[in-house]
């Protein structure tokens, strides 16, 4: 005779058995009911992902802009001494290096003859004086600012700015290439992706071959995609303009929602009907499949992860170019003393040689003092070089070495704004971290800082930088954060600058390296003199 604990295991089985029926089931159906999607659903995320390509086109246009304006407006132009082609092609490989975007930059004169260039290949840069592919000098020989156009080379769409050099097209220009390829690598399943200018020539698509629309779609359903804009021309065709001069279409891929629907809907079917006869065997054959479609959603989730990561990258290259710009003038003036002793010491010898003063002892006299001034101008190259060289590993660093090196950098433009910085250090203590990334978030605050000082017109600029062990302050006497701001400074793309002065980064990126690479703190507030930010390693 069977005890009471022999049907409280019966009722156990036969719950867990039911139970198993239920969930396999219900998750089947769920399948078929999610990845069935409606116009309504394709239509909400088909604009989301036109907002986000849109979004990091305008980011690349700014990105390119800046760095052509910050090349051309460099003192590495200025009249006061000679252009060295050497130099100019170091600081051309940095920025090739700084965005795997930028193709090629050159120097052209006045008269559209390139004087220096640098470009990509596929085993890493070259550089010479003489480019064969001139561009057409006709086309805007009478600019005085910043233009752009996108053009078509080897069945890729390029993106050219051209910049006066000094906003002078007598001084020349500095023009400089980069790929749009990369834009569009966020396309998904979900749709099909053209892209198109106003008169309906494809310059892109990544489904079908074609020149115009007007070889895919009916001239009417054409001619109304060429005219349309930012309006979904049928349910499931959306038109969105990228620029003036070209558009975005997105196809719905009914083909794959239909194929993905009809064998949802089969499987779904079919394991209600058999899993009320055979629970326990079909629950273990069907058991792959769904450790499949998780193992599926993982990779997803995993995907996405990695386009955050790429993002942050992104906007990591775009922190670093911005900053990129305001280093080279610092180099620059760094450069104007060595450049006018080594300019003295060439007339000294001039003379010395008219007198016939020349001997072994004066030779060797200018020898050292011209090799001297030599080492210093290579010695800022490297600095500058190393600074925005890319940490492959953490290593130990003390942040009062990293403040120094932040401030060397910057000497040239802390004396041309007169700010007066001074540095307390209680006590330093040994980090462990990326050592550039935390040279890139002192440097940036110390830049806005000076911003801010030059903005407001304050008489005695001042910064007091503090280091007590693993917490930094960093401090100006520019009057401090509005209040209606102060919550808003360190979100993405933020800024109190003019554009072309600020891309609302920097402070973002900021936090992002402190919390997410040192698992630290970064936050900001007002004292009696102005804003204080502190970092909390």
């Amino acid at each position: 005779m069977r005890n009471s604990n022999d049907f409280k295991f019966d009722i156990t089985i036969a719950f867990v058995i039911f139970a198993f029926l239920i969930v396999i089931s219900v998750t089947y159906i769920s399948i078929f009911f999610f990845t069935k999607l409606s116009t309504q659903e394709f239509q909400d995320k088909v604009k989301i992902s036109a907002d986000n390509i849109i979004q990091i086109y305008k980011t690349k246009e700014d990105i390119i802009k800046k760095s052509t304006l910050a090349i051309a407006n460099s003192e590495l132009f200025s009249n006061e001494f000679k252009i060295n082609p050497e130099i100019v092609s170091s600081i051309f490989k940095i920025f090739l290096l700084a965005n795997r975007d930028f193709l090629k930059i050159k120097y052209v004169n006045k008269y559209g003859k390139s004087i220096v260039y640098c470009k990509k290949i596929d085993n890493g840069i070259i550089c010479g004086e003489n480019d064969k592919n001139n561009f057409i000098f006709r086309d805007f020989k009478l600019q005085t600012s910043l233009f752009t156009k996108e053009i078509m080379k080897n069945d890729k769409l390029i993106f050219e700015t051209i910049s006066p050099i000094k906003g002078d097209s007598k001084k020349g220009f500095i023009v400089l290439e980069s790929t749009l390829k990369r834009l569009f690598n966020g396309s998904n399943n979900l749709y099909n992706l053209l892209l198109i200018d106003n008169e309906g020539k494809i310059y892109y698509s990544d489904f079908l071959k074609a020149k115009s629309i007007f070889d895919l779609f009916m001239y009417t359903l054409a001619d109304r995609i060429k005219k349309a804009n930012n309006v979904f021309v049928t349910n499931d065709i959306y038109v969105v303009s990228l620029n003036k001069k070209f558009k975005l279409v997105f196809i719905q891929n009914k083909q794959l929602i239909n194929k993905t629907n009809e064998i949802s809907q089969k499987l779904a079917l079919f394991m209600i009907f058999v899993s009320v006869f055979l629970a326990i065997p079909l629950g273990i054959f069907f058991s792959k499949p769904l450790y499949n479609f998780y193992k599926d959603l993982d990779r997803r989730v995993k995907e996405e992860i990695e386009k955050t990561k790429e993002k942050e990258q992104l906007l990591m290259h775009q922190s670093k170019l911005a900053a990129l710009g305001e280093m080279l003038g610092n180099i620059a003036h760094q450069w104007r003393h060595p450049l006018t002793r080594l300019s003295l010491l060439v007339q000294n010898l001039m003379l010395a040689y008219e007198k016939n003063r020349i001997d072994s002892k004066f030779l060797k006299n200018f020898e050292q003092k011209a090799l001297a001034q030599i080492n210093y101008m290579s010695q800022t190259i490297d600095d500058f070089t190393n600074f925005f060289k890319k940490d492959t590993k953490k290593e130990i660093f003390f942040p009062k070495d990293i403040i120094n090196q932040a401030l060397q950098l910057m000497d040239g433009r802390i004396k041309q704004t007169k700010v007066n910085v001074e540095t307390k250090i209680i006590k330093d203590c040994p980090v462990e971290g990326y050592k550039s990334e935390f040279s890139q978030v002192v440097l940036n605050i110390i830049n806005n800082a000076i911003d801010v000082l030059k903005e407001r017109n304050v008489e005695n600029k001042k910064i007091w930088i503090r280091v007590n062990c693993k917490e930094i302050e960093i401090e100006d006497n520019a009057g401090g954060i509005p209040e209606k701001i102060k919550d808003k400074i360190f979100e993405p793309y933020f800024t109190t600058k003019f554009q072309s002065q600020g891309t609302g980064i920097g402070l973002y990126m900021s936090r992002v390296i402190i919390t997410q690479h040192f698992n630290g703190e970064l936050y900001a507030y007002n004292s009696d003199n102005g804003a204080v930010f502190v970092i909390k390693l």
